[in-house]
């Protein structure tokens, strides 16, 4: 009886654990599993998407969440699009008041003591990882080499996953994610065509605190 007494306790906690994780982290928006149109991306349900993967990440190590700032969506579309215009991955900018995160932070009204920015790189198509092949089907037709299965276009949760992996991955972006002076980050991407991959997605994660 005692030990059934303690399993149903275990249990009991697990599963008030695994609530709380799930209250910290929030919950993903709808249309996170829509592929992303580059013409009209839906940047509000990016920049939450990647807030609730970085949420899961800081959850786990007993960090407070991520929440919401407008103005920092606003310096991340800004510089994100630069990146694009001038296909570079670069913190630095020639848009006159977003040159440096210090401007661009003043020009979208963030109020801070601390920021921080990470930014990324990807395709349009989910290349990486995997050998792929040109498909016979057409332009931006592509398939994995081991499996012949069709390279799909990347949905906003599966292009936000990568991008917080490969942040988490690297010790300088991961500081920024675990930072416990952030309490706030938006995140958004501009778009690069290219003839080759069918595209590129540079991306801005901005924190403030």
């Amino acid at each position: 009886m005692k030990y059934t007494l303690r399993l149903a306790t275990t249990l009991v906690l697990l599963l008030v654990g695994s609530t709380a994780y799930a209250a910290c982290e929030g919950r993903l928006p709808s249309g996170h599993q829509s592929a992303i149109n580059p013409a009209r991306p839906n940047l509000d349900v990016f920049s939450a998407t990647v807030r609730y993967y970085a949420n899961a990440e800081r959850c786990q190590r007993g960090l407070s969440p991520f929440t919401a700032d407008i103005g920092l969506l606003n310096a991340a579309t800004v510089h994100s699009n630069y990146m694009a215009d001038a296909r570079n991955l670069t913190h630095k900018s020639n848009v006159r008041g977003y040159r440096s995160l210090k401007e661009r932070m003043r020009s979208s009204n963030v109020s801070m003591r601390a920021a921080g920015e990470n930014i990324g790189q990807n395709f349009l198509y989910a290349l990486g990882g995997k050998s792929i092949s040109l498909a016979s089907r057409g332009q931006c037709q592509f398939t994995y080499s081991d499996s012949g299965a069709a390279v799909p276009q990347h949905s906003y949760a599966s292009l936000a996953k990568e991008l917080v992996a490969s942040w988490m991955a690297s010790q300088k972006h991961r500081a920024n994610l675990m930072n416990r002076k952030f309490t706030r980050m938006e995140a958004s991407f501009g778009f690069a065509p290219d003839d080759s991959t069918c595209g590129y997605i540079y991306a801005s994660q901005n924190f403030a605190g």
